[in-house]
């Protein structure tokens, strides 16, 4: 064990350890929070330590020890030491044990920076608007605690320093802002972080309506879309997301690796050009207006199915450009591989819905009069909407057909898309987001995972695949107002009866924008958009020299400001009654040629005088030693300084 050496007084110990557990909150989204009472009983430790004086922090040993005990925990956590998780969750144990050891300014120093650090890997993992006044509280601790280390061992009131942090941080930021908009940005990602694998909130490969008890409703944005011109009406603004082709009797999954050729369209109708941005995803996928046409996004491929594939999920928010046409006609006919994939049936489940379905197709002159069949028996057989619906069994969905007739959209286009098979229909479930609401003040169009539905999709001989969705025949009012939620086990959100209230959904929708602005032209200002800047203030074809002129200008403009705003400080304070008698002397003295040296106190200066002068020794030197003692002795009276500079005036000095 060993006393702590009082290397920095107490008002800058608390700073410091507020930077660092201020990084450790922040970071509380994504390390491993078994860490958290580590940090907290470190610093909470080396404060009682501080204060007593006497109190032993842990030796070499035990230190050592507990550096390879947390080492093993955070491998045993995260599998790794690499990534932003498992570095961020092992920087704040190792700042946890540097907090015992420290006892040197540069000890601290260090720690300083691991809370810097700290900062740094919470922004780079989460950029939302709201947290950008933590980042800026946190930043001016950390600039703080670095002020008052640099007066350590004198100490530097919290206040002051924070004060003068804050102060720094704002001349500092016309310059970042600066360079944030015209220091020339590489194309691609400069990093990228290693992908955590944890899923996030979204639309997923599987659908499993039966064995939910209660579908809750999820008012995150899952996008914004802007529209070039005109946008589609509600009823054809379908997202199309994962398509869904195997069914075992109770949940529809996506296909891993459908290789079955693209049917060729024919596009009619308007065309529709928006803009995407979307928020990040747990699955590789783009949500575009059904069907995209044109040109794709960057490494996105349009799939036999018309899904917009990525190489991996988006783990940060994405803008991508798209023209969609919501009327569209197969000139193909559908692949015998298709056909098979999408008339499968699980053996020996729903049996009640397949002889269902067999005899409506008796019935049916053909495959368009056994759809609108169908259809009826969802309008007119009592089947209700509802968020709550009984779980289901076995058979799924015969229960639901026969039995209980209430579920939300996934039980409509499950039930839908079986009964289309068991009658000869090939057919299968997409699943997305249906319609979005109008920020006016934005401009744009949010969707938000509560707009997330289910629907059909059948082929039909002569005009290819055709969307079918049920919901709208049992509750058209659902798609006319808010969406049907297909995402459950999340917190049920206030935020419809907010928007119900005129001013708070103004405030809500304004919120939003602000939100929407921060991501678009802040987080994702990339090289594209760089470039699109340059052109709009006519700098489209400029060479590095002419950015670097723009830079060295911008740069100058603001030392004139910051040198301008500090000019009071660079100034000499005036002299003081004692400094003027002094200056007085020297200049008098200046005229033989005897000039005091800057470097050169008043003693030394005077036996220079009294060397080359000598009929002026004793004086110079009496003087010499009064300055000396008025300046640096105990506080001198006002009389004692006004007779120091009498004796200056009456002071003779030859010229020879």
């Amino acid at each position: 064990m060993k006393r702590p050496d009082a290397a920095v007084p107490l008002t800058t110990l608390r700073l410091l350890l507020g930077a660092y557990l201020a990084g450790t909150v922040l970071n509380l989204h994504h390390i491993a929070l078994w860490v958290v009472p580590v940090a907290a009983i470190a610093a909470a430790w080396r404060w009682r330590a501080a204060r007593s004086g006497g109190r032993q922090l842990p030796g070499r040993p035990a230190r050592y020890a507990t550096l390879a005990l947390l080492t093993l925990a955070v491998l045993a956590t995260f599998r790794t030491l690499n990534g932003l998780e498992a570095g961020a969750t092992l920087l704040v144990a190792m700042g946890a044990l540097k907090l015992l050891e420290a006892t040197r300014i540069r000890d601290f120093a260090f720690l300083s920076g691991a809370a810097l650090f700290l900062l740094l890997a919470a922004c780079l993992d989460a950029q939302a608007l709201w947290r950008l006044p933590l980042y800026a509280a946190d930043l001016c601790l950390c600039c703080a605690t670095l002020l008052a280390l640099a007066r350590a061992p004198e100490p530097l009131p919290a206040r002051a320093a924070l004060r003068e942090a804050g102060r720094l941080l704002l001349l500092a930021a016309p310059l970042a802002l600066l360079l944030f908009l015209f220091f020339p940005r590489l194309p691609g990602s400069f990093w990228a972080l290693p992908d955590s694998g944890d899923a996030i909130t979204g639309l997923s490969n599987e659908l499993e309506p039966g064995t939910i008890a209660e579908l809750t409703q999820i008012d995150d944005p899952a996008m914004r879309v802007r529209f070039a011109g005109a946008a589609p009406p509600r009823n054809e603004r379908y997202w199309r997301g994962p398509v869904l082709h195997d069914f075992d009797g109770s949940a529809w999954r996506a296909r891993a690796g459908l290789y079955v050729p693209r049917a060729a369209l024919n596009y009619a109708g308007p065309r529709y050009t928006y803009t995407v941005e979307l928020e990040p995803g747990a699955l590789p996928l783009l949500p575009a207006l059904e069907l995209p046409e044109g040109p794709l996004p960057p490494d996105a491929v349009l799939t036999s199915d018309y899904q917009l594939a990525l190489p991996r999920p988006p783990r940060q928010a994405l803008h991508y450009t798209l023209s969609s046409r919501t009327q569209y006609r197969s000139v193909q006919p559908l692949s015998l591989a298709q056909r098979r994939i999408d008339l499968a049936l699980p053996q020996g489940r729903n049996p009640r819905t397949l002889a269902l379905a067999r005899q409506l197709r008796a019935a049916a002159s053909d495959e368009r009069g056994f759809i609108e069949a169908v259809l009826a028996r969802f309008r007119d057989a009592g089947f209700a909407y509802t968020l709550t619906p009984q779980r289901l069994g076995a058979q799924p969905v015969d229960e639901f057909l026969f039995d209980t007739r209430a579920g939300f959209c996934g039980h409509y286009a499950s039930a839908f898309a079986l009964l289309m098979r068991a009658g000869g229909v090939p057919a299968h479930v997409v699943t997305g987001y249906q319609g979005g609401e109008w920020n006016p003040i934005g401009g744009y169009y949010l969707v938000r995972q509560s707009h997330a539905h289910a629907w059909t999709e059948v082929w039909l001989d002569g005009a290819g695949w055709r969307r079918i969705d049920p919901t709208a025949v049992v509750a058209p009012a659902r798609l006319e107002g808010e969406s049907v939620e297909l995402l459950p086990g999340a917190a049920r959100s206030g935020g419809r009866l907010l928007r119900s209230l005129a001013w708070i959904g103004t405030v809500v929708q304004g919120w939003d924008a602000l939100n929407a602005w921060w991501l678009r032209d802040v987080v994702g200002f990339s090289f594209d958009r760089q470039t699109d800047l340059f052109d709009a203030l006519g700098l489209g074809a400029s060479t590095w020299r002419t950015l670097a002129g723009v830079l060295a200008a911008g740069g100058v403009a603001w030392a004139l400001v910051v040198v301008w705003q500090t000019r009071h400080r660079a100034r000499p304070p005036p002299p003081d009654p004692l400094s003027r008698a002094w200056r007085r002397l020297g200049s008098r003295l200046a005229r033989l040629g005897l000039r005091r040296r800057t470097t050169e106190g008043p003693l030394d200066f005077a036996e220079r005088v009294a060397a080359a002068r000598p009929a002026l020794a004793h004086d110079i030197r009496r003087l010499a030693r009064d300055y000396a003692r008025l300046r640096f002795g105990p506080a001198a009276d006002a009389a004692a300084i006004a007779a120091f500079g009498r004796a200056v005036r009456a002071l003779r000095i030859p010229r020879q």
